[in-house]
C-alpha cells in the first residue's frame, strides 16, 4: 500500500542524518559522496536544493539557481529551474544532446527511446527519499497528488528510497516505480509459486502477532507473512470458499439483507458517515464470516455493545498500525531498541481488545456448533466451511491458524473495505446526472423482484452502468494508489531495459496514467460512461488501451497475494450503494466538487465524509 511519513517523524529520526550530514554522512560507509555529488549534478534541471561535494570532501546544501549555474552542458538549466519542464523542441533536443535525465522527453511522456530512461531520485541512509529538502519530490501528505507529480517530474521509471515500500534488505529502502503494467507483469512472473506481497511491509502488524503468540506467523519461513511453502498452505486454506467468483456469490443474500437494515440507519448517520461506513462493513462480512447480521449499521436498532467496541477497536488498531510501519520514529524505538512508542501501544490496546472480542465470538460460534445449535444460514457461512475442511484432515492447518485466519477476516474487513464505499457513495452524491442514471439501472434490474436486490445484481451483463459507476470511482479515488508491489525474484530480471539486482522492490503506480489526459479524457470529471464496453473497444489498438489493463481495475492488489476476500469486499461496495440508491437521493450540501474533500490515510485512502443529505425515493 501506499507509504508516507510524517514530518514531526522524519525530523526526528533523520536529525543525526542531515543537521549533521558533513561528518555524519561523509562518515559513513553506506554514503558514496562522488555518488551524492553525481545525483547533484544529474538533477540539476530540477532540483530545489542540491548536494554537491566540496574541496574538503564534506556535502554542502545550495539552492538550485547556484546548482544549475554550476552544472555543465545543459543550457536550458535557468529556464527549468524556473518552469520544471521545456518550452521548445529546441531545447529538449539540446536536453537529450546532453544526457539530461528529465528533460530529454517530455516530462511525464514515454521515452523516444523504446524504454523511458531510469531516474533516480536521490535518497539517504534509513531515510530514503523523505527528506524533502535533499530529494526534492513533492509533498508526501497528499497522496493523490503526490503520485501524478512525481511522475510528472521523473518520468515513468525511476527509483527513490521509501521506508515500507522499498526493499528492506538495502540502507535506502530502494523501490522502483514503473507504470508499465506489462513491465510489472514480468516481476510478478519472476516470483513463481511463493510470491512477495505488500503485507509483508507492516511490521508492526508482524510484531503484534508474534508477540500475541499467533501459530499462523510463528514458523520459521515467517508464516503468512512470509515468502514459503507455509504461506502457501494457510493460504490456500484461507481464499478457499472466498475468493472464487460462484463462492463469493453464494454470501450474497446475506450481504444484501445486511445493506437493507443498514439503509434504513443511513440518514441518522447522515454527520459521521465514515462511522456508518464502518458499521456497515463490519454488518456485511458478519454474515459472510457467521451468517449473521451484527446489525451494527443502523442506530435504530439494537445492538450488541460489544460488536460497536470491536468495530471501533479493529478500525483503530488497523489504521494505527499502518502509520507505525510507516514511521521512522516506531521503526528506530520499537524495532532497534525495543522501545514501545505512545503510537505503537495504542496500535497494541486496541489490536489485544479486537482480538479478545472477535475470538470469543468465534469459540461461542463453534460451541454453537459441536451442540448442533446452528441455523441453516450459519451451515453456509464461512466459518462453519471452515471447520468443515479442517475437520477433513486434508487442508494442513491447525485448528488454531484456521481460528486465527478467521479472526484476521473480519477484523481487516472493518478498514479496507469501508473507505472504498465511502468513495462510491460520495461519487454519487457529488454528480446527481450520474446519481439518477445508475438509480434507473439499478431500478430496472430490480424490478421483476418488487425492487429489491438479488445477486443478479452482480452480474455485469445486468447492471453494466454500475460496474462502470466503480470502475470510475477506483480511477479517480483509488484507495490504495500503487497497484501492486513485488520482489525481484530472479537474478536477470530486466525491467524496462535495466537489469535489476535480485530482492529489488518494484511497485507500480496504479494512479498516475489515470489522471493522464493523454490516456483519459477530461481526467477529473467523474464519467463511468468510459469503462462501457463500447468505449474499452474504441481504445483497442492505441496507446490509451494501457488504462484497460487488469491491474488497473480493482483496489486489492495483484497477483497470488491479492486480498483473499477482495470479490467479497467488492460484493459489499456494490450492495450498500445499489441500496442507497434504491432509497434515496444523496447530496451533499456545501459541497461542489471532489476538490472540497479532504482524505486521510489510514490502513487505506479514506474520504472524510461530509454531511449527507439522504431524501427518500417515493
Amino acid at each position: 500500500m501506499s507509504v508516507f511519513t510524517t514530518s514531526r517523524a522524519i525530523r526526528v529520526a533523520s536529525a543525526g542524518v542531515v543537521q549533521r550530514s558533513s561528518t555524519a554522512i561523509s562518515s559513513s560507509r553506506r554514503v558514496s559522496l562522488s555518488s551524492v555529488a553525481s545525483s547533484a549534478l544529474r538533477f540539476h534541471c530540477r532540483a530545489a536544493s542540491s548536494v554537491v561535494q566540496n574541496g574538503s570532501g564534506s556535502i554542502r546544501f545550495q539552492s538550485s539557481a547556484t546548482a544549475t549555474a554550476e552544472a555543465p552542458g545543459c543550457r536550458h538549466a535557468a529556464a527549468a529551474s524556473k518552469s520544471k519542464q521545456l518550452s521548445t523542441q529546441a531545447d529538449i533536443d539540446v536536453a537529450t544532446a546532453v544526457g539530461c535525465p528529465v528533460h530529454s522527453t517530455k516530462p511525464g511522456g514515454p521515452s523516444s527511446n523504446d524504454h523511458p530512461e531510469l531516474v533516480e531520485v536521490p535518497s539517504l541512509p534509513f531515510v530514503g527519499s523523505l527528506v524533502r529538502s535533499y530529494s526534492n519530490i513533492p509533498p508526501l501528505d497528499k497522496p493523490y497528488t503526490f503520485w501524478p507529480e512525481m511522475r510528472k517530474k521523473y518520468g515513468d521509471f525511476y527509483s527513490m528510497g521509501m521506508p515500507g515500500l522499498g526493499n528492506p534488505d538495502d540502507s535506502k529502502n530502494t523501490v522502483y516505480i514503473v507504470q508499465d503494467p506489462k513491465e510489472m507483469m514480468k516481476v510478478l512472473r519472476s516470483e513463481g509459486s511463493l510470491p512477495s506481497g505488500m503485507a509483508q511491509s507492516s511490521w508492526a502488524i508482524a510484531k503484534w502477532e508474534r508477540d500475541a503468540g499467533f501459530e499462523i506467523v510463528s514458523h520459521d519461513d515467517g508464516g503468512f507473512l512470509g515468502q514459503g511453502e507455509n504461506w502457501k498452505r494457510i493460504r490456500t486454506f484461507m481464499q478457499t470458499d472466498l475468493l472464487h467468483p460462484t463462492a463469493a456469490r453464494g454470501y450474497a443474500d446475506g450481504i444484501i439483507e445486511a445493506a437493507e437494515l443498514a439503509s434504513k440507519g443511513a440518514p441518522a448517520s447522515s454527520k459521521d458517515m465514515n462511522a456508518f461506513f464502518e458499521r456497515c462493513a463490519f454488518d456485511m462480512f458478519s454474515t459472510v464470516m457467521f451468517g449473521h447480521n451484527m446489525e451494527c449499521a443502523d442506530p435504530n436498532t439494537s445492538t450488541d455493545l460489544e460488536d460497536l467496541e470491536f468495530v471501533r477497536a479493529a478500525k483503530i488498531g488497523l489504521g494505527t498500525s499502518g502509520a507505525v510501519s510507516r514511521s521512522l520514529r516506531d521503526a528506530i524505538f520499537v524495532k532497534t531498541f525495543g522501545i514501545e512508542t505512545e503510537q505503537f501501544r495504542k496500535m497494541k490496546e486496541n489490536l489485544d481488545l479486537a482480538w479478545k472480542i472477535g475470538s470469543d465470538k468465534i469459540e461461542r460460534f463453534l460451541e454453537r456448533r459441536e451442540k448442533r445449535e446452528l441455523s441453516e444460514r450459519e451451515k453456509k457461512s464461512y466459518l462453519f466451511r471452515a471447520m468443515e475442511r479442517y475437520e477433513q484432515g486434508s487442508s494442513g492447518v491447525s485448528l488454531q491458524e484456521a481460528k486465527e485466519m478467521s479472526w484476521g477476516g473480519i477484523f481487516a474487513a472493518v478498514d479496507t473495505t469501508s473507505g472504498k464505499m465511502g468513495w462510491n457513495v460520495l461519487h454519487a452524491a457529488l454528480n446527481p446526472g450520474v446519481q439518477e442514471r445508475l438509480y434507473k439501472e439499478i431500478s430496472t434490474a430490480t424490478s421483476s423482484n418488487g425492487g429489491r436486490l438479488t445477486p443478479e445484481i452482480l452480474d455485469r451483463s445486468k447492471t453494466p452502468f454500475l460496474h462502470a459507476f466503480v470502475r470510475e470511482s477506483h480511477r479517480l479515488t483509488p484507495v490504495v494508489p500503487i497497484a501492486t508491489r513485488k520482489r525481484v525474484a530472479s537474478d536477470n530480471l530486466t525491467i524496462h531495459g535495466v537489469t535489476l539486482p535480485r530482492g529489488s522492490a518494484v511497485a507500480c503506480d496504479g494512479f498516475s496514467l489515470g489522471q493522464d489526459p493523454s490516456y483519459v479524457d477530461e481526467p477529473r470529471s467523474f464519467r463511468p460512461e468510459r469503462w462501457l464496453d463500447d468505449a474499452v473497444a474504441s481504445r483497442k489498438g492505441t496507446p490509451k488501451e494501457l488504462i484497460d489493463h487488469p491491474f488497473f481495475k480493482g483496489p486489492f492488489s495483484q497477483g497470488a497475494r491479492n486480498c483473499p476476500g477482495s470479490r467479497v469486499a467488492l460484493n459489499e461496495v456494490t450492495v450498500i450503494l445499489s441500496q442507497l440508491l434504491l432509497d434515496y437521493r444523496i447530496s451533499a450540501p456545501g459541497v461542489s466538487s471532489l476538490d472540497d474533500v479532504a482524505y486521510a490515510q489510514h490502513t487505506v485512502l479514506e474520504p472524510r465524509m461530509p454531511s449527507l443529505h439522504f431524501e427518500p425515493r417515493a
